[in-house]
């Protein structure tokens, strides 16, 4: 009987022991009624124009542009673009020459073009926008066009249907570069 007493007495020693190691705290009634409250934190998915650095914090960030780079060759060669306007009302086109750089009043409408860059063989590498050569493989222009309040800025491509600058009014359509 000895012998029970005594591991009973060891089985309770080390369960003390091995409790009071564990870093338990009890709190009291008052403490934890005020941990109640907490803070909820709605996160947002990032916007096209925003990123998430995925070494931080998760915080967002805007998207730095990639510069837009004409080689040499494809400035000295090109001095104005083919750029067809449609009317969605009356499917009436009006071609405009617009100068690389200068602004450009359409005819007959309130639209005004500001041609910032072509590229005849587009490419969007990792660090910037460019032209691989001077020929009309890939043709693009970088316009701003304003119609009274509106304001639209973009990529018109000549073979693709992509990235298209929309209007109610007007379509835009590339039809290439002007030589020199």
């Amino acid at each position: 009987m000895k012998r029970l007493t005594t591991l009973i007495s060891l089985f309770t020693i080390s369960l003390l022991i091995f409790g009071c190691s564990q870093n338990t705290v009890k709190e009291d009634a008052s403490t934890s009624t005020n941990k109640t409250e907490t803070t909820s934190v709605q996160k947002t998915a990032p916007a096209d124009n925003e990123i998430v650095n995925p070494h931080g914090d998760g915080n967002i960030q805007p998207k730095r542009p990639k510069p837009i780079v004409v080689p040499d060759e494809v400035a000295k060669k090109y001095k104005a673009v083919k750029i067809n306007i449609i009317s969605v009302k009356d499917s009436k086109t009006i071609s405009v020459n617009a100068p690389i750089g200068q602004e450009t009043k359409v005819p007959n409408t309130p639209l005004v073009l500001f041609v910032e860059a072509y590229l005849p063989d587009f490419n969007m590498g990792t660090e910037n926008i460019t032209s691989l050569t001077a020929e009309e493989k890939n043709p693009a222009v970088k316009v701003k066009i304003v119609k009274g309040e509106n304001r639209y800025e973009g990529w018109l491509f000549k073979n693709f249907e992509i990235h298209k600058i929309e209007d109610p009014d007007y379509e835009f359509k590339l039809e290439g570069g002007i030589t020199k």
